[in-house]
């Protein structure tokens, strides 16, 4: 690579990193509905919640209403904060992994290898969401433990920590289970370092495993399962078809953005595949099929493993945060296939072209976010303005915008953390289907209408929630009254208030 080239090359970088820190920027962004169940509880202390064992997260919101109180910017800039700094980490481990493979790296291709992650736009859930902070926290101590597994040899300090940052892994999220895994199978493949006649390699990997094992036999006698009670059921049942679809999405999903028209996904699966093969004819061609590319192939492929119960949705953002962990080696493997393809000046225009593409779906997924969040802010804030309305009948409650969650559950919670004195009783009388039919295009405004229309309504049914979802309950006849009552009515692009 030439001066001229090393200058575009880093102003690149540097474009890169400041349009990111842009559309991450947490202004606009705001609560969500599962946020309002995990924040007041971490903030009394509850440790164990929703069947889960995650405490690191519990503790970190803790700490943030402790900074913040109900500003949700402050949660966002954790999120974004917890984000940039694994995006470093994922450029120290990448530049680690490829020194002790030998493998050349005069294109400064971890540094890429880093913006690529930070910019990355299909796990953008985990930076969007608050409580999807799970993810990139589990990945955090993930990194950390596997940057000091590289040093270790060096002092037994450096094992002691590995060890250490993988146990709060371990408390974080579900993905950090991955880590026995691949240390694993870095041994395997690292053919200069003979694993078996090492006790201290045969030691530290078997106390990795010993660990994880013990971590899911705590799981099981506080939760009584090994996942939470929503992702068990295909491996419970046994049903083998459904794990396999499920790791095909959470495959090409880490492709592929969502689409609404599922013949166009799977046309995009065709391209993706039909590109994989032939950079695999290439690679063959250059002889670049070697051990290093197998391991990172691997290590890529197997990340999915936690979250084969879960899928991901095709059609919107919701099940991005399970992709945050697998990004990581993903932007490995692509990084390093695209480096042994392309020279120096076309990887440039490679990178660039994919980094445009990026910043693309960066942006239209904020859109998303952006919206989910002003449809709850101004939901709850309309609800506490009619404090003297006995009863307030909800028509079409949101449940999604476009995959980001709305209100799938949490409206009463809101209410009682933000507004405690609120005290109008919420009849919910439907939900809208946004929670299984996704929206051809997606309208970024959403505004507040009102109308003093007035008119007798009964309801004869409603939706009460079970603690898993809505279930619907007849009822002998409720009357709206326009004189006690207030009626909210929602649509993709308004809520109309009749009071």
């Amino acid at each position: 690579m030439n001066t001229t080239e090393s200058k575009l090359y880093y102003i690149l970088i540097s474009c890169s990193i400041f349009i990111g820190l842009y559309l991450y920027n947490p202004l606009h962004l705001y609560f969500l509905g599962d946020d309002f169940l995990h924040i007041p509880e971490s903030i009394h202390n509850v440790w164990m919640q929703q069947n889960s064992i995650r405490p690191v997260g519990n503790f970190s919101l803790h700490l943030d209403y402790w900074l913040y109180k109900t500003n949700a910017v402050g949660y966002h800039f954790t999120n974004l904060l917890l984000h940039f700094v694994n995006s470093i980490l994922v450029g120290i481990i990448s530049f680690q992994l490829f020194k002790k493979f030998k493998i050349p790296s005069n294109k400064g291709l971890h540094y890429v290898v880093a913006v690529f992650f930070f910019i990355y736009p299909f796990h953008s859930e985990t930076i969007f969401w608050i409580i999807g902070r799970s993810a990139s926290m589990g990945a955090l101590f993930f990194l950390a433990s596997l940057f000091y597994f590289f040093k270790k040899e060096n002092k037994i300090v450096y094992a002691a920590l590995s060890i250490l940052f993988y146990q709060i892994a371990l408390l974080s999220y579900e993905s950090s289970w991955l880590f026995p895994l691949t240390i694993t199978l870095i041994y395997f493949f690292d053919k200069r370092n003979n694993f078996s006649s090492n006790k201290k390699n045969i030691y530290f990997t078997a106390l990795a495993w010993l660990l994880l094992v013990v971590n899911i036999v705590v799981r099981i006698v506080f939760t009584g399962n090994v996942f939470n009670h929503y992702d068990t059921q295909a491996f419970a049942s046994f049903d083998f078809k459904l794990l396999a679809l499920n790791f095909l999405r959470l495959l090409f999903r880490t492709w592929l953005p969502p689409f609404y028209n599922i013949a166009y996904f799977k046309m995009a699966v065709f391209v993706v595949v039909f590109v994989v093969a032939v950079v695999l004819f290439v690679l063959y061609k250059k002889k670049k099929l070697n051990i290093f590319f197998v391991l990172l192939t691997l290590l890529w492929l197997v990340s999915y493993l936690p979250y084969l119960a879960l899928g991901i949705d095709t059609h919107g953002t919701e099940g991005e945060r399970f992709l945050y962990m697998p990004s990581v080696f993903f932007c490995f493997w692509l990084m390093y296939v695209l480096s042994n393809i392309f020279s120096a000046k076309y990887f440039l225009y490679v990178s660039l072209l994919l980094i445009v593409l990026q910043l693309y779906f960066l942006k239209q997924t904020r859109t998303y976010y952006v919206k989910a969040g002003k449809i709850t802010h101004q939901t709850v804030q309309q609800i506490n303005l009619l404090s003297n309305k006995e009863r307030i009948f909800i028509e079409h409650l949101p449940q999604y915008n476009k995959g980001a969650v709305v209100f799938r559950r949490g409206l009463n919670e809101a209410l009682q953390w933000l507004y405690p004195h609120q005290q109008s009783k919420l009849i919910i009388v439907s939900i809208d289907d946004s929670d299984v039919k996704p929206r051809k295009n997606h309208v970024h405004f959403f505004e507040i209408l009102y109308s003093n229309k007035n008119f007798p309504k009964q309801v004869n049914s409603v939706l009460v929630w079970n603690g898993i979802n809505y279930e619907q309950k007849d009822t002998t006849g409720i009357i709206f009254n326009p004189n006690k009552d207030a009626w909210l009515n929602f649509n993709d692009t308004t809520l109309t208030i009749i009071r």
